[in-house]
């Protein structure tokens, strides 16, 4: 096992320089902020009766976050569409989001076209390319990302900040421009607290990394708006790490998967389960979850409780997610591979192209 604390072991498996995206996280929220703001949503689109966003792993995560941050304040149904195709009830009533940072995703650009036959109300999201190509082709606003050359999962502020502004310009949620600036100074400061600078001692997200190498994580957390930022900590942990993770949300799992805990135990040795927290949690759900680790400790897996930073529920979630990407950062170090590349990925589009 590599050493996080030594800065060759960043210097050798580091080779796209994740570690500078990472420590400017909070200027990439800023910027997506500021161009966000200044972006004009058609007043024509106000009057709409659903919300689709249609996009595709680091793409797709945005409008994920998005439904599971507002779910309860915002008055329409959000739908996460991942496929080639749109759900049958889109119409010139659906706000319709496609979110590619290349703007080639094949399955968001038949999408957006398939969007485009049903006379949806269109925004497309993204940094160039085909989709971009198409929007202004058909008069249709694109919210352009200025970034490039990232990789879609390293920009998630530029594919979900603009969807917020979206929304609350459409009046559809609060304005979220103070709890995004809360948002913006906690990942700051962690930025500081998760830096490689920051001897394991003292790094949160190096300990965390180091109790989860030779392991299987599985990540759990409440249903609420927990359950995305899950989702991101287990694809993390797949692309930036190399290695497998699971996740599942609380209380669904304790209506099956607390059954499956303790066979096989070559298995269940192995894994360490990880609980996303907030301190806000309602008693129900607290006791949930310590009835839940109790359970799991007694099957022979270590349980390991990480609480979010933040007074609102957007700080929090970002602040989850950020200290989950440095902590898959530093899983990839310690596993020696650069966390950036994803071979497979491009292995399998290349063979579903030829």
């Amino acid at each position: 096992m590599y050493n996080l604390d030594n800065p060759e072991t960043i210097e050798t498996f580091d080779k796209s320089d994740m570690k500078s995206i990472l420590l400017n996280f909070a200027d990439q929220y800023r910027d997506a902020r500021d161009n966000a703001q200044k972006f004009g949503v058609p007043e024509s689109y106000r009057h709409i009766k659903n919300i689709v966003i249609s996009g595709m792993g680091g793409s797709a995560i945005g409008g994920d976050l998005l439904r599971s941050l507002f779910y309860d304040e915002c008055p329409i149904p959000i739908v996460i569409n991942r496929d080639y195709k749109v759900p049958g009830f889109v119409d010139d009533s659906t706000l319709f989001i496609a979110a590619s940072y290349s703007g080639n995703t094949e399955e968001t650009i038949s999408a957006f076209e398939f969007a485009q036959g049903k006379k949806a109300k269109i925004i497309s999201i993204s940094c160039g390319g085909k989709l971009q190509e198409l929007s202004r082709e058909a008069g249709i606003p694109n919210f352009a990302i200025e970034r490039k050359g990232l990789q879609p999962r390293c920009a998630l502020g530029y594919l979900f900040v603009p969807m917020i502004f979206f929304l609350s310009k459409l009046g559809l949620i609060m304005d979220q421009s103070q709890n995004l600036e809360e948002a913006v100074e906690v990942i700051a400061q962690a930025s500081k607290e998760l830096s490689p600078d920051v001897p394991t001692e003292d790094n949160q997200a190096k300990q965390l990394a180091n109790s989860l190498y030779d392991k299987l994580p599985v990540i759990y957390a409440p249903q609420s708006y927990f359950d995305i930022v899950a989702m991101r900590w287990k694809g993390q942990i797949n692309e930036n790490s190399k290695m497998m993770a699971f996740y599942n949300v609380i209380p669904e799992m304790n209506h099956n998967e607390i059954v499956g805990w303790g066979i096989p135990e070559y298995v269940t040795g192995k894994c360490v389960v990880i609980i996303l927290t907030d301190s806000d949690e309602s008693p129900k759900i607290r006791k949930r979850i310590d009835v839940t680790k109790s359970l799991i400790v007694e099957a022979g897996t270590q349980v390991i409780e990480i609480q979010a930073t933040g007074e609102s529920t957007l700080a929090k979630a970002l602040d989850l997610i950020y200290f989950g990407d440095f902590m898959s950062y530093y899983l990839a170090m310690l596993n020696g591979v650069d966390p950036t590349p994803i071979e497979r990925i491009l292995i399998l589009k290349s063979m579903l192209g030829s």
